[in-house]
């Protein structure tokens, strides 16, 4: 039979003594097993005043969408007093507890912003622990801050070959058309970004370049740089050739449309036929008076070794043709018809 308490006026108080229990028993005395257990409903607010509020029911069901931890905070933040952490633990019998908190001491700069207090998963033991995840879902890009670290793909085999297709001797396969390369534009490494950054830069910013340690062969062009269009070739990272729309440069020798030049003034420009051969003019070869386009030396210097053959303007010998030799004998080479004159005379 159904019995009511009622109390229309004031307050209703149970009291025991100190440290007793308060006992709403619908189970009449059965823990475990034994009689259905009742129910008890209190149809208003409820509040407990205490240390530690223990709940041994298998499954807790609770209609509240949102459940406030740390409710009446006053401070700016979670207090220093429960270690600016509030949060969710598990306990795992003999294994480290789990935890889920929001640190008010983990300070965050991502994407332009930054703030204070984020949220962690550890276990008191290890600190951090991973996420289990198929997913991350961000509102927009997601940014990654690992310090001073990487990101590591960790636990799989040749990751490589899974975003970039590799023949079976593991060399990677020619990137075009046709060849089966893994173009995703989901994988990371993006194989596709790879591709469209190479291509733009061959078409857009003229800074191709094939290198290998510090030989380098790099194209600039003139739409791109502002400056000459060339390709410059380095190689043991000291510059050896440079092509131009008109002209090469090798070192110190310019190969202008049909000239052969010296870069630097005051070289000497060496043809040299190793051996026994020679070097052989298979047509008319022309010298040019002195003094020079850029050399106002009208008598050159004695040479070191051997004669130096040069055109002025003629004198006695009707040639034109001079020399000097290595003992500093300097004189024009005579022509026939003085050479026969002066043979009748001397």
């Amino acid at each position: 039979m159904s019995k009511v308490l009622k109390v229309e006026n004031g307050n209703y108080t149970v009291k025991v003594e100190s440290g007793g229990q308060i006992i709403l028993d619908t189970a009449r005395g059965a823990t475990t097993g034994g009689k259905p257990a009742g129910t008890v409903v209190i149809r208003g607010n409820l509040e407990v005043e205490g240390a530690t509020t223990s709940v041994e029911s298998t499954d807790t069901l609770i209609e509240d969408n949102i459940i406030t931890l740390n409710n009446g905070e006053s401070g700016s933040g979670i207090s220093a007093l429960k270690n600016y952490q509030s949060g969710i633990e598990i306990d795992r019998g003999s294994y480290p507890t789990a935890r889920i908190v929001f640190d008010e001491q983990i300070s965050w700069t991502l994407g332009g912003n930054s703030g204070q207090g984020t949220w962690k998963i550890e276990n008191t033991a290890d600190g951090l622990i991973p996420l289990y995840t198929n997913g991350i879902k961000a509102d927009g890009t997601l940014f990654v801050d690992v310090g001073n670290g990487v990101m590591s793909v960790t636990n799989t085999n040749d990751y490589e070959q899974k975003v970039f297709t590799y023949n079976q001797a593991g060399i990677i396969a020619e990137a075009s058309p046709g060849a089966g390369v893994v173009v995703d534009d989901d994988h990371i490494p993006n194989a596709k970004a790879i591709v469209d950054f190479f291509v733009y830069s061959l078409n857009s910013l003229g800074t191709s370049i094939i290198t290998d340690f510090d030989t380098v062969v790099a194209a600039r062009d003139f739409d791109t740089t502002g400056n000459e269009s060339q390709v410059n070739v380095r190689i043991d990272n000291i510059p050896t050739a440079t092509f131009f729309t008109d002209r090469v440069e090798f070192e110190s020798i310019k190969f202008l449309k049909n000239n052969i030049t010296l870069m630097d003034s005051n070289d000497d420009l060496v043809l040299d036929a190793p051996g026994p051969g020679s070097v052989v003019v298979r047509d008319t070869l022309q010298i040019t008076d002195t003094p020079g386009v850029d050399d106002n030396v009208i008598d050159p210097s004695v040479p070191n070794d051997g004669v130096k053959i040069y055109a002025k303007t003629e004198y006695t010998g009707n040639t034109g043709i001079y020399f000097v030799n290595k003992d500093n004998t300097r004189d024009e080479l005579i022509s026939k018809n003085r050479a026969v004159i002066y043979s009748m005379i001397f």
